[in-house]
């Protein structure tokens, strides 16, 4: 346990103490968003926290080792995340400072989808346990590429409020946290732990009002984090349907990101065009603040991180249905707001 706790610490006062000089460095160097009108700052806030997560992160494994010997035996693991760490940090550095395209963008997310597919990182069958397995081939790939694609990218578009990603994020690993923990499984919790402990040590920097922002350079590199996360977790979980769970565990994000990409779809938009319809922005349009905002959007993914968990427990064929009932709930949900969000605008 000790361990355990050291490593989230580790990560939590690294991240914390990391990001002071990545905030001078980004207000010296220009690294500045500037308010307008689809963004809630009213004042530039410097922005890269990214660097200060990804650094974190290296120093924290480098901890590890050093406190817990047998953590040679994920020398593997770790170093595939180094590595896949690392170009998600500078892709989204190369976005937060010169923009790219969204053809760019996804190229870079499958292609460190495809080395995390190669280091046992993976979607490689599908089943219900007692029921059926389908054995993916060839067709993991593709599969893991998109489960990386979807995480990088619900992170990513649900990086609109002070707080909000990194909060979410840490509540979804805390999720897988409890579910490794569980089954005795020591690489995932030390891995789940140094999520959390990111997060954790981001979050004073980042809450509202933001003196930090994490830019795209943060928000890729904690879904992809996350993305890692829960494959590792679902590969060693033959009792239960292998993606289900993770999916619920970070359910929010990912249905966020569904439902704002058919909706712009269903409204002739392009599906990667920016808007201010996500669920935190219609949450605020009906008069929320933003930490009230931000802490309605925690409950719902605890809750879904709760059900997650006690899913774990249940027969396949109960949390397949389960999954899907609240999926229904959150688009109809989603649907509602927007509803009322139209209401109010007839109104004005």
């Amino acid at each position: 346990m000790i361990y355990y706790l050291g490593t989230f610490g580790a990560a939590a006062l690294g991240c914390y103490a990391l990001n002071f000089p990545v905030r001078k460095w980004a207000a010296i160097r220009g690294f500045l968003d500037e308010p307008e009108e689809r963004k809630l700052h009213a004042s530039a806030v410097p922005y890269g926290g990214g660097a200060g997560i990804y650094f974190a992160l290296v120093l924290t494994l480098i901890f590890l080792y050093y406190i817990y010997p047998p953590a040679f035996l994920f020398q593997r693991q770790f170093l595939a995340i180094i590595i896949g760490g690392l170009f998600a940090v500078l892709a989204g550095l190369w976005d937060d400072a010169r923009g790219s395209g969204a053809v760019l963008k996804l190229t870079v997310e499958a292609l460190i989808a495809a080395f995390m597919y190669s280091q046992e990182f993976r979607i490689s069958r599908l089943s219900v346990p007692g029921v059926m397995t389908v054995e993916l081939g060839y067709w993991g790939i593709p599969a893991t590429i998109f489960w990386f694609w979807l995480m990088m990218n619900a992170i990513n578009l649900i990086d609109g409020m002070d707080g909000l990603a990194a909060g979410v994020t840490a509540i979804a690993a805390t999720t897988i946290l409890i579910i490794a923990y569980d089954s005795s499984r020591p690489f995932d919790v030390f891995f789940a732990l140094i999520v959390i402990g990111l997060c954790v040590g981001f979050l004073p920097h980042n809450f509202h009002p933001a003196r930090l922002f994490m830019g795209d350079a943060g928000s890729l590199t904690l879904g992809f984090l996350l993305a890692s996360l829960s494959l590792s977790t679902s590969t060693k979980a033959p009792a239960l349907l292998p993606i289900l769970i993770p999916f619920l565990a970070v359910g929010m994000p990912v249905f966020d990101t569904a439902h704002a990409f058919f909706r712009r779809i269903f409204i002739g938009r392009h599906p990667f065009q920016a808007d201010t319809k996500h669920l935190h922005h219609r949450l605020l349009a009906l008069g929320l603040s933003q930490n009230r905002t931000v802490l309605f959007l925690y409950y719902i993914s605890a809750y879904l991180g709760a059900m997650a968990y006690v899913l774990s427990k249940a027969p396949a064929h109960i949390t397949a249905l389960v999954v899907a009932l609240l999926m229904v709930g959150l688009f109809l949900l989603a649907e509602n707001l927007s509803s009322l969000d139209k209401k109010r605008d007839e109104k004005e």
